[in-house]
């Protein structure tokens, strides 16, 4: 039986020096396991580049098919997840990726175990064969 992200994910400010809000586990989460899958409205580059002239573009990941994901006025839990690599200065490690579930819905996936008593999630965008995504997750600062 899968878990509700909303039963053991939540948000709130991040760790990581000028990333915003994070996203943070009540739970173990282990090597392997989705933690949570993207949600958001699909979109045109067109559209995704009258968004981000409007700086409407926090959120954004380009999907296989060529659309992009928008995320920003959706409910989902993996946007708040930060990414270390835009985020230089962080001294954290990345410890999930985003990548497709069995059933090609984008969601980001625990890359080693996380403790709950660690509680953030650091992504970093890999490239994993065909589930490979350019990453352009901004963080809010």
């Amino acid at each position: 039986m899968r878990r509700r992200e909303s039963d053991y994910l939540y948000v709130k400010k991040s760790q990581i020096e000028y990333a915003g809000d994070g996203l943070y586990t009540a739970i173990d989460i282990y090597k392997n396991e989705i933690i949570s899958r993207f949600k958001g409205e699909r979109i045109t580059n067109e559209e995704a580049k009258k968004r981000a002239q409007e700086n409407k573009d926090r959120y954004f990941i380009n999907l296989l098919d060529s659309s992009i994901m928008d995320s920003m006025n959706t409910e989902c839990y993996a946007k708040y997840a930060n990414d270390v690599e835009i985020l230089s200065k962080s001294h954290y490690k990345s410890n999930a990726q985003i990548t497709l579930d069995d059933d090609d819905n984008v969601c980001i996936k625990a890359i080693r175990k996380i403790n709950s008593e660690k509680k953030y999630f650091a992504v970093t965008a890999s490239r994993i064969g065909r589930n490979t995504f350019d990453f352009f997750f901004k963080t809010m600062l």
